[in-house]
């Protein structure tokens, strides 16, 4: 399989010392993403590289799959605001694939708070 991306430097090059291609091709066999990556928004394939043998690439930048053009996937996350305790104070839960995250520091110890469970 041959995968067309853009480079997400492409925008802003001149801000870069080194010369940032538009596109670059890679070319591989795609696998199955690790469990800690979302398959909507990630892409795998091989390498062939035993040092380096799977490479990620993330699903907004691919302009074309095999020639074919690539529409992007629309990012199914979903921010939920979330009253604090305090007078004032508001929390952000983002879901995305699934996932549940809190801009609370209870959740940022814990990996869970009460505004996740008042999102769900």
């Amino acid at each position: 399989m041959q995968v067309q991306v853009r480079d997400y430097r492409w925008d802003k090059r001149h801000l870069w010392f080194i010369d940032v291609p538009e596109f670059t091709v890679y070319e591989g066999t795609e696998v199955k993403p690790g469990k800690w990556e979302n398959p909507e928004e990630v892409l795998c394939i091989t390498t062939g590289n035993p040092n380096f043998p799977v490479r990620s690439i993330r699903r907004q930048y691919i302009v074309s799959i095999d020639g074919a053009d690539s529409k992007p996937v629309e990012s199914s996350v979903r921010q939920i605001k979330i009253p604090g305790s305090k007078p004032g104070s508001e929390y952000i839960v983002t879901v995305s694939g699934g996932k549940y995250q809190c801009t609370c520091t209870g959740f940022g110890f814990r990996r869970t708070c009460k505004h996740l469970a008042m999102a769900k």
